[in-house]
């Protein structure tokens, strides 16, 4: 008799020790958060019970589905994106998440000395060709890149050695361009290319991802664990494996 109740009692237990209030929660982000959400919102799951699902796309596509009110519970995109649309958001809950710099990119075997302002426009105005991020395509990185050019006070000295692509690590690993520069989150993204690192902070442009709860989510508690968990100290790890960093940083 007892051999019939103990798979009852299990499945009683079992059911007892989900939380009453799992919900799914679902997520439009950029594409430069990807892994390390993923990452952090199995985590999540397994502490809570509740489950992620995510939407993520390129900055243009993303914008177009907030523009086109599509139903999400949570929201993580470009601080200016998020912040020509605060009529979308709940109260309070828009917050920044976390950023991602510029990094160079460089063929497998090559090194570049970034430890100094100097050392890094010296190597990138000794490079025969130099590459960045098409931004009409909707990329951040592009402008970001520039910028970072302009910081170091060579912009004009490189222009004509630059060359705005959307394959650019693909030509990297092929040995046509010497360097690229893009979102150390973006590097590599392709088979031969390595991240020689991040540009020194003194010249460092960000771009900063902020996550906020659109004001047509009726439940916002799930989404708000979820992006209180994001932003614990014990995520800093998991972020910065995905070439991101915590916003306060």
């Amino acid at each position: 008799m007892l051999q019939h109740v103990r798979p009852v009692a299990l499945a009683i237990a079992v059911f007892a020790a989900a939380p009453a209030t799992a919900a799914e929660i679902k997520v439009l982000a950029y594409n430069a958060v990807n892994s390390p959400a993923r990452e952090l919102a199995a985590a999540f799951e397994k502490e809570t019970g509740h489950h992620v699902t995510f939407t993520f796309g390129s900055p243009g596509p993303v914008n177009e589905r907030l523009n086109a009110g599509e139903p999400f519970d949570l929201v993580i995109a470009a601080t200016e994106a998020a912040q020509a649309r605060d009529a979308l958001w709940r109260a309070s809950t828009r917050r920044p998440l976390v950023r991602v710099g510029i990094g160079l990119a460089v063929r497998e075997g090559v090194t570049v000395d970034l430890s100094t302002v100097d050392s890094t426009r010296k190597a990138l105005l000794a490079a025969r060709s130099l590459t960045l991020s098409d931004s009409r395509t909707g990329g951040l990185s592009g402008p970001n890149a520039l910028k970072v050019l302009a910081n170091l006070g060579i912009a004009d000295q490189v222009k004509d050695r630059l060359k705005l692509t959307t394959n650019g690590q693909d030509l990297i690993a092929s040995g046509e361009i010497e360097i690229g520069l893009y979102n150390v989150s973006e590097i590599p993204r392709a088979k031969g290319v390595v991240l020689a690192g991040a540009v020194p902070a003194a010249v460092q442009v960000y771009i900063v991802y902020d996550a906020a709860v659109p004001a047509a989510n009726s439940t916002p508690e799930p989404a708000l664990a979820l992006v209180r968990y994001l932003g614990r100290d014990a995520t800093r790890a998991v972020w910065m494996k995905g070439g991101l960093e915590p916003a306060g940083e």
